[in-house]
């Protein structure tokens, strides 16, 4: 039996075997975002892998519910399949067929055993794959290449990099050489295999100034105090359910534990219903709560650390971040719970309560750091008011005299995110310009370069820099804009010695920045205008702009 894979998954595949025909490695990523099929991915490959006599294939990943999804849609694409299953969690272990699905905390210490060896291993979820030799992943891959040298490992995972060690396959102890193929998010939600994510304003968002970080993350608690003012907690329920009153399914990231129970007891003073799931849970109350939510007995469901992966539920419409983090993966894979699509469903409303589009930037072009910077993170330092003495800043009384802290004043004033959540939703528009000014601008490493600051509205600002000393193509940028300018000089002491003399834009057009969203960039100016003007003084009269034409950067 064979089923028909969708032309981005038949790419997907072809990039697999194109990067092991190209001699590239034997290890590569493909990434798949959630909701694109990985399913139906990982069943081609092992049907090709089938038709070689002897094969093994071993698929592995975490949880009980991913290995019975992987099986279950396996099964269902490929009837034939003869595998079996290895996980305590579902209370099989059976190691001797072609096809096996394992819980690698089952299987880790069980390398030698699976005879004869596998020949390809697929890892679901490979971001949770961290760089360090000692975890269990590393040491079963490490004994699978003992029974078999030529083994190869193929990780997939919408996300192909980890807060602390940047890009999975980069750097020192990396699992894996490459990334064999990337199936863009913009792409499938402009085809209809994803649903569009689209945000709202909102009325607050929580004031991180004390939460400190700690290997790179908002320190948890830190952050759950920050999150749970009583009258931000008030004012995003208020806000959800008056935003989300057209929509059916909920998902709520919450701060923390307390934080989750706080908010589901204001909504259910609002009447809703809603379901709260942690990690401390059992398995038949988490599965309960679950599934009343996909039932629709809950509208709303609160989740602490534990829907961020391997949660399918197509009809989730509106995604609540009441919390913040600072990795970028984790940031993709809450949006992603809201991706999929349904009969009915439209889009999915991202509410964004703790400044993460602003920190890593629209859904569909997140850039991460290759490595997390250096340091721990920890929260700054604050002095006593009564002995001087510098304290950590989560200090609540001074070791040397006793004196106690007051309570941090929270400032949740500032409205949440309400731009766009896809590049492909960026609005630009033009904004006449007040004034210009320019100063030197430093970087260590770097040579100076010019700050050109465009001010207008009511305080609005956008800047960019002009590098003449850069060389490439920053100061190829510079040279092609002198003609506009008016500018001769070749170098920035000289340029900013003449900036006085250069022609202002009239106006320039402002879009979202694709780094940082909070902030603008200039995609055009505009000198036709100013040169109008000027040409319509010299003739005693007003120029007719009609006919502005707009001058690209």
């Amino acid at each position: 039996m064979t089923f028909e894979l969708r032309d981005y998954q038949k790419e997907a595949v072809d990039g697999l075997y194109n990067y092991w025909a190209g001699k590239a490695g034997d290890n590569p990523l493909i990434v798949a975002p959630t909701g694109s099929g990985k399913t139906a991915i990982i069943a081609q490959i092992i049907m090709d892998a089938m038709s070689f006599p002897g094969t093994r294939v071993l698929v592995v990943t975490h949880v009980k519910e991913l290995l019975e999804q992987g099986a279950n849609g396996l099964l269902k694409l490929y009837p034939e399949a003869d595998f079996g299953m290895y996980s305590a969690g579902l209370k099989q272990k059976v190691l001797d067929r072609p096809i096996t699905f394992a819980g690698i905390q089952s299987v880790w210490e069980r390398a030698y055993d699976i005879v004869p060896a596998p020949d390809l291993v697929l890892i679901d979820e490979a971001h949770l794959l961290p760089k360090n030799s000692e975890t269990r992943y590393n040491r079963f891959i490490t004994d699978l290449k003992v029974c078999n040298p030529l083994v190869k490992v193929v990780g997939l995972t919408a996300t192909p990099y980890r807060l602390d060690t940047g890009y999975l396959h980069k750097g020192e102890g990396a699992i894996f050489d490459g990334i064999a193929h990337d199936i863009p998010v913009a792409m499938l939600m402009e085809q209809g295999y994803l649903s569009p994510v689209i945000s709202k304003g909102g009325v607050k968002q929580i004031d991180l100034t004390g939460v400190g970080k700690r290997g790179g993350e908002f320190i948890e608690s830190q952050l759950a105090t920050a999150a749970s003012d009583p009258e931000l907690v008030a004012a995003t329920v208020k806000e959800i359910i008056d935003v989300g009153a057209d929509r059916k399914s909920w998902l709520v990231f919450s701060s923390g534990v307390n934080h989750a129970n706080m908010l589901a007891d204001e909504f259910e003073d609002h009447g809703i219903d809603v379901g709260v799931v942690t990690g401390s849970d059992s398995g038949a109350v988490r599965e309960k709560t679950i599934a009343d939510f996909k039932s629709g007995k809950l509208r709303c469901l609160i989740n602490v650390n534990v829907l961020t992966t391997g949660f399918d539920h197509p009809e989730v419409d509106l995604v609540a971040l009441i919390r913040a983090t600072a990795s970028t993966g984790l940031y993709v894979q809450m949006v992603g719970r809201g991706t999929r699509i349904a009969d009915g469903k439209e889009n999915c409303l991202i509410l964004d309560y703790g400044q993460n589009v602003e920190r890593h930037g629209f859904i569909d072009q997140v850039k991460p750091k290759d490595k997390m910077s250096g340091g721990d993170g920890e929260a700054p330092a604050k002095q006593c008011e009564k002995c001087q003495t510098m304290v950590h800043a989560a200090c609540q009384i001074c070791p040397e005299c006793g004196f106690e802290f007051p309570a941090p004043t929270l400032n949740h004033s500032s409205s949440s995110y309400r731009g766009a959540m896809l590049s492909s939703q960026v609005q630009s528009e033009w904004v006449d310009v007040d004034s210009v000014s320019y100063r030197r601008h430093r970087k260590e490493g770097k040579p100076d370069s010019i700050r050109v600051t465009y001010s207008y509205g009511f305080f609005e600002e956008v800047s960019e820099w002009l590098c003449p000393d850069h060389g490439g193509y920053a100061a190829g940028r510079y040279q092609a804009r002198k003609a506009l300018l008016g500018a001769t000089a070749n170098t920035t002491g000289d340029a900013l010695d003449e900036v006085r003399f250069w022609k202002k834009p009239s106006r320039v057009k402002v879009k979202p920045s694709s780094h940082n969203p909070k902030y603008k960039e200039i995609v055009q100016f505009d000198y036709t205008q100013v040169e109008k003007k000027h040409e319509a003084k010299t003739q005693g009269g007003y120029a007719d702009l009609s006919d502005l034409e707009d001058i690209p950067f």
